[in-house]
């Protein structure tokens, strides 16, 4: 068995999941209900909902992938006066990105890969068969909680201020938290878990996956894509070092 340590050892993000192999939607829910039977939750208040796009939204997942455009090309598309004609132009940025990522093996490969596509980058692991978008809930208590003997009784109301609740920031906590859980779960079951937090709302390459982030992206805490790597194409890390551990954690 392996350990929480190996676990989150092997965790990473990754940029492309395997297209071929999709995990079985089962899989997926079996994951999601540990990680809901385990979380602790302030006073059991949910602040947080997770929508899930599964294998079938190919379309919506390719326009999303759009709006991750980042590197020296993001203010140019994420710009409200983009126009049409920069997104379609956009549109074969990507497909010529995609096309170049199959023959990268060497860094020469890659760095001329980034002259040929404009230093343009996507965070392509937004077309992972599993797609989890996690938002604010409009509504704190549930219908089941609703329905329960303390909220009946008008207990629930009076020890707790559940407008004050609804107005925290406690749904940016607890979607961390979640997306943790399931991602460890995640590759205890061999597979990858990816997150993505840089992404923009444009109506020009509309999709349902951002359609929140239409008044601001932060509307959207992050992205995370769940499924198998794909172990053939190029993968990108971070350039930016890690912090020390006392810079971090400090003693008093």
């Amino acid at each position: 068995m392996k350990s929480i340590e190996d676990v989150l050892k092997k965790r990473s993000n990754i940029t492309f999941f395997n297209e071929d192999k999709i995990p079985d939607k089962k899989i997926i829910e079996n994951i999601l209900q540990k990680t809901h039977d385990l979380m602790p939750h302030k006073n059991n208040f949910y602040n947080y909902e997770i929508e899930i796009y599964g294998p079938e939204h190919v379309e919506e997942k390719k326009y999303t992938a759009l709006a991750t455009v980042c590197s020296y090309s993001k203010e140019k598309y994420s710009n409200p006066n983009a126009t049409p004609e920069d997104f379609k132009e956009l549109e074969k940025l990507y497909d010529m990105w995609l096309e170049c990522h199959k023959e990268i093996k060497t860094s020469k490969q890659f760095y001329d890969m980034r002259k040929k596509v404009s230093n343009t980058h996507f965070n392509n692991q937004v077309r992972a068969p599993y797609l989890l978008v996690y938002t604010k809930r409009n509504k704190l208590l549930t219908e089941s909680q609703k329905k329960s003997e303390y909220y009946k009784k008008g207990k629930l109301n009076e020890v707790f201020n559940v407008n004050a609740n609804s107005r925290s920031n406690m749904w940016l906590i607890q979607a961390g938290m979640h997306s943790m859980i399931t991602a460890a779960l995640a590759v205890e079951k061999g597979l990858s878990a990816s997150f993505c937090k840089c992404f923009f709302y444009n109506t020009n390459i509309h999709s349902n996956i951002l359609r929140r982030a239409a008044e601001k992206s932060s509307n959207i805490a992050f992205i995370l894509g769940i499924g198998y790597k794909d172990d053939s194409k190029y993968h990108y890390s971070s350039m930016v070092p890690k912090a020390e551990y006392d810079e971090i954690v400090i003693w008093r």
